[in-house]
């Protein structure tokens, strides 16, 4: 059998099994194309949508550009069933390995592939949003402003208005972002821009796929809650104050300079209509160096708790960080109008100390290997690995 031939892609090449695959440990080691299970369906699906959307003869040209782009916001759902039945889990992961192998890649280890094979989603919080919280629960009826301090930095959420997806020419005031599905939304968004390098953020079936992988619905009234925080995140404006001890910033951060969102849109629309957020120039080049990973599911299963999410985003941004031989103390005064703001101030810490306690023997059933422990009325810190590890982050 003769290579394909990958600046002459043809029609054969899209259909035959070995020689897309061919195609593929090319486009790896052209270094453009990611190795990952999941990269090796999105290739075969990029093909099922050339081949059936070419118009002009030449599939292969339209893949190729496709492939380029790393466009998959119109694929169908159809075309990714054709992809999957044409290649199955096990021989996703053989070419995984053939084209690490071939490109000199180290292997990947048992537990990074069962992540990668069986959804392990990894999220990306912007750093200082694993420091600074947006409020845990609604504010009060014209509150717009929320500000959450730590250390010598601030963070102010203030809410904004978009346009009125019922009445023309009306915009709506929108709340500040707050509880757990804004905790949930804001790592997606990241993660999406991350991982695919685009700050097009795909609001339909992309956002619709991964809320029914982490077991969140999106039906009915738990939609229509999502859909406000969407548009809450996207109207809001962040204002970061950093002072140090020779200088006082402030920097402003709009997540998103367009939205076109409605998540109660019908499945079967999707394919046709694009629902998408662009995030602003500020933020998206803000994310490209001050970004953390988040295991999602770890999200999830504390999403009963925002201050339980909070304090374990806040955990794995910390422990990696303390030196190892010292470990590093923190009172828990200074934690309580962090992680339990609405707290009466009466008796406030003993009250927050049992709360902790409860929260960390919570975190620990899913963070393992963290290292802390309340002393008195200080919270000990040491040295532990962090619950996301760089090496499963470079393989998704």
């Amino acid at each position: 059998m003769t290579q394909p031939d990958f600046d002459n892609i043809t029609d054969q090449d899209l259909r035959d099994d070995d020689r897309l695959a061919a195609l593929f440990l090319e486009a790896v080691r052209r270094k453009f194309w990611n190795n990952t299970p999941t990269a090796v369906l999105a290739f075969w699906s990029l093909a099922e949508k050339a081949l059936q959307d070419d118009k002009m003869g030449t599939p292969g040209r339209l893949f190729y550009s496709l492939v380029k782009a790393k466009d998959m916001r119109l694929v169908a759902d159809a075309m990714e069933q054709r992809a999957m039945a044409r290649l199955g889990s096990g021989d996703r992961q053989t070419l995984v390995e053939r084209a690490g192998s071939s490109n000199g890649l180290p292997a990947p280890t048992p537990d990074e592939v069962q992540n990668a094979l069986f959804g392990r989603d990894i999220g990306y919080h912007h750093g200082v949003m694993m420091q600074c919280f947006m409020p845990q629960k609604r504010l009060p009826e014209g509150q717009t402003t929320f500000q959450s301090s730590h250390g010598r930095s601030s963070l102010v959420v203030r809410a904004g208005l978009l346009a009125d997806v019922e009445k023309q020419h009306h915009f709506v005031q929108c709340g500040v972002p707050s509880g757990a599905k804004a905790r949930i939304i804001m790592p997606y968004i990241v993660g999406f821009a991350v991982v695919r390098k685009t700050p097009v953020i795909d609001m339909g079936r992309s956002l619709r796929r991964f809320m029914e992988t982490v077991r969140m619905p999106i039906g009915g009234r738990n939609g229509r809650a999502l859909t406000e925080q969407v548009n809450n995140i996207a109207a809001a404006d962040f204002m970061l104050g950093d002072w140090s001890e020779d200088r006082v910033s402030t920097k402003y951060r709009r997540v998103a300079t367009e939205i076109s969102f409605w998540m109660e849109r019908k499945r079967s629309q999707l394919t046709f209509w694009n629902p998408e957020m662009v995030l602003s120039d500020e933020f998206f080049e803000a994310i490209q160096t001050r970004r953390v990973p988040v295991d999602m599911e770890h999200l999830i299963r504390l999403a009963g708790s925002p201050r339980r999410m909070d304090l374990y985003c806040w955990l794995s941004y910390r422990l990696p960080m303390v030196r190892a031989e010292k470990g590093t103390s923190v009172p828990l005064k200074y934690l309580q109008p962090i992680f339990a703001p609405d707290m009466d101030a009466e008796n406030s810490t003993r009250l927050f100390k049992q709360r902790l306690q409860g929260d960390l023997k919570a975190i620990g059933k899913i963070y393992h290997g963290f290292n802390v422990n309340v002393q008195g009325d200080v919270l000990w810190l040491n040295k532990s690995p962090p619950p996301v590890s760089p090496k499963v982050t470079r393989l998704l």
